[in-house]
């Protein structure tokens, strides 16, 4: 499902607002629609591990247990010249 994002050029400093699907990808391309500068952001700083939770389950075969990783996305996700 694809939600909006809020972005800061790295180029021009505008803010600008983009339809996006996170994916597992660890970096987004995204083009500034004021001064057509791409950029990148790099979404690895903002992942964070679950905490542990302790409970009780019933293992089921096939099924994964883990709780996976999470983002922690600030409201303006600033982008980076591509290298």
């Amino acid at each position: 499902m694809k939600k909006r994002f809020t972005f800061k050029c790295w180029n021009c400093n505008r803010t600008y607002n983009l339809l996006r699907e996170i994916t597992n990808d660890q970096v987004l391309a995204v083009a500034c629609p004021y001064c057509n500068s791409e950029g990148v952001v790099d979404l690895d700083p903002f992942r964070k591990k679950p905490e542990k939770v302790m409970r009780s389950a019933t293992y089921v075969p096939g099924k994964s247990t883990d709780l996976g990783e999470e983002l922690d996305l600030p409201d303006i996700l600033p982008t980076q010249k591509p290298e």
